[in-house]
């Protein structure tokens, strides 16, 4: 109907807002939508790893904002995998009752999560599943959670470098040392 719809009280055609057509016709059977105001998509994101390091969260996401400091009740901290950049393993979670991650959650554009999205490795390397996560304040949140698929998961010790940044962030941060220390099996 080229951007034409009627108006059902007056009984006439009108045009529909440019940005209402583009809409309609830029949505991908993948889901995507639109990539035109990414400003009204915006997404919260749980980090736990690499991404606690603002400097290096907002070399990846210019519009990352942090919004609360956030829990991810009922899952440990792990390292596996492999990354080119850290020549190692890389923090993950693991479903792990009674246990709890702690991270930052940041609001982030539509064009900004894409983008994350490549660094993070998404689909490949990690998943991204949508999960609850508690706020500081206790309110429960949904978040997009990076998490490396649980069937090819191998637990594996960090090199020293990225260890430090996750250690320094919790310092920072005064998150639970002792869990950090925990995942790469040292106990204090």
């Amino acid at each position: 109907m080229d951007g034409r719809r009627r108006d059902r009280h007056r009984g006439r055609e009108r045009r529909r807002p440019l940005e209402e057509v583009h809409e309609r016709q830029s949505t991908t059977a993948a889901g995507y939508g639109p990539q035109g105001d990414d400003k009204m998509q915006e997404t919260v994101v749980f980090a736990y790893g690499s991404n606690l390091d603002d400097k290096q969260m907002r070399a990846r996401c210019a519009s990352a904002r942090v919004v609360s400091v956030a829990v991810l009740p009922n899952h440990a901290l792990a390292f596996g995998g492999f990354s080119q950049r850290w020549g190692g393993a890389v923090a993950s979670v693991v479903r792990q009752p009674g246990e709890r991650v702690e991270g930052l959650l940041y609001r982030i554009t539509a064009r900004d999560l894409r983008e994350l999205d490549r660094h993070e490795g998404h689909p490949f390397a990690y998943e991204r599943s949508l999960k609850y996560v508690k706020d500081e304040q206790g309110r429960r949140r949904r978040a997009q959670v990076y998490i490396q698929p649980e069937d090819t998961f191998e637990p594996w010790l960090p090199q020293t470098a990225y260890f430090r940044v996750l250690l320094n962030a919790y310092g920072r941060l005064g998150f639970d040392i002792e869990r950090l220390a925990a995942a790469v099996g040292v106990e204090s």
